[in-house]
């Protein structure tokens, strides 16, 4: 049951900052459009990074379980909605954050 999955991120501090390095230059070359509401992150990249947008949420779903992640892609640009369960409401600004690259 997804209640039941921790809020939390599974990964150790140094891949942790890895993961935000390679995060941060994903979204410095490719992120296009950057929404929140509420609970939903609105990521809209460049069709281009598709294989990387992919790559990230499968990285992001073995770390990050607590999150769901939805994935669209077309020829104009890929877009991944990223839903926070109402549990992680308050985590959501930092979120946005570090899946835009925003976070050091």
């Amino acid at each position: 049951m997804a209640s039941d999955i921790p809020i939390a991120c599974t990964l150790s501090s140094s891949d942790y900052r890895t993961r935000l390095a390679e995060i941060a230059v994903l979204s410095r070359d490719a992120l296009r459009h950057v929404e929140r509401r509420g609970l939903i992150l609105d990521l809209r990249y460049a069709p281009e990074a598709a294989s990387r947008v992919r790559r990230l949420v499968e990285q992001e779903r073995s770390c990050c379980a607590f999150l769901q992640f939805e994935l669209h892609e077309d020829a104009d640009e890929v877009r991944l909605l990223v839903t926070a369960p109402p549990a992680a409401a308050d985590a959501v600004p930092d979120l946005l954050a570090e899946l835009t690259g925003q976070r050091p």
